[in-house]
């Protein structure tokens, strides 16, 4: 009898639990959504600042993100265009149709890893970066003695980050397909051999103009979402013990809804678009 009784209390409890969780949600993309609203209100404020402060940040943020980042990027994007080469002109023809050779690595490479592989390693490094820094400086009170001064915080912390974020996942972007199909072409010449000549035809006549829009389109969400993300968990620690939680809600949440909206562009241009 006790067992049936704990059994209905437990059946009873998941709607409430469920309830909750799905209160807890949309408290928190409410919050999110006023923060992101105060940063655009923050735009107003751009003419009473010098702008030379935000350039510098801009710079500093567009270094360390786009440029440093350039390595990661140069040694993925050679072994994964490497190993999508080789698996793709080893397969393809088995089922005859290594004519769509150039398709695959449009769809795959360009599509695809590019823009994600290039969301994540900045995530990963970027991300984590702007969150711990922007919580550092909630807790130290240097945020406070901005605010106090007279000075909108989101005018250097967020909106800086935003643009060189902005600018950096794209050039990113650029690079990884470039060098994911040339080093991945050479690095695939140690198994298989491909004419230069047919691999560029096959790829120029797969690439279109849409794959473009969609590259830029990924940039700009992902530009958006890194630093508002990052920026806005980073102002909530109100000691330093809860500094290292909130950078990994930061992180974690990030690299969920990248991936999520992602997947919800690729099936808006490549589903719903009929050729």
């Amino acid at each position: 009898m006790a067992d049936g009784q704990n059994n209905g209390t437990r059946v009873g409890a998941l709607p409430v639990t469920i309830g909750a969780a799905v209160l807890r949600f949309w408290d928190g993309v409410r919050d999110f959504g006023a923060f992101v609203y105060s940063i655009f209100q923050s735009f107003k404020s751009l003419r009473f600042i010098r702008m030379r402060a935000i350039y510098a940040i801009i710079l500093q943020q567009t270094k360390y993100t786009g440029i440093d980042a350039l390595p990661f990027i140069i040694v993925i994007a050679m072994l994964l265009g490497g190993v999508v080469i080789i698996q793709g002109m080893t397969n393809l023809p088995k089922f005859g149709i290594e004519g769509y050779f150039g398709n695959l690595l449009v769809i795959i490479i360009a599509r695809e890893l590019g823009p994600l592989v290039t969301a994540l390693i900045v995530i990963s490094r970027s991300g984590s970066a702007m969150a711990t820094e922007t919580a550092t400086q909630q807790w130290s009170k240097e945020i406070l003695a901005l605010e106090i001064s007279g000075i909108d915080p989101r005018l250097f912390i967020v909106i800086p980050r935003i643009a060189a974020t902005i600018l950096s996942i794209f050039s990113l972007i650029i690079f990884f397909d470039i060098v994911a199909f040339l080093g991945g072409y050479f690095i695939s010449l140690t198994t298989i051999y491909i004419p230069l000549d047919m691999f560029f035809q096959n790829l120029g006549t797969a690439f279109s103009l849409k794959d473009l829009a969609a590259t830029i389109l990924k940039s700009l969400v992902f530009g958006l979402l890194i630093p508002l993300a990052s920026c806005y968990y980073g102002m909530m620690p109100r000691s330093k013990f809860e500094i290292p939680i909130f950078v990994s809600r930061a992180v974690s949440r990030t690299l969920f809804f990248t991936i999520l909206l992602n997947a919800a562009i690729s099936v808006a241009f490549y589903f719903t678009w009929l050729e």
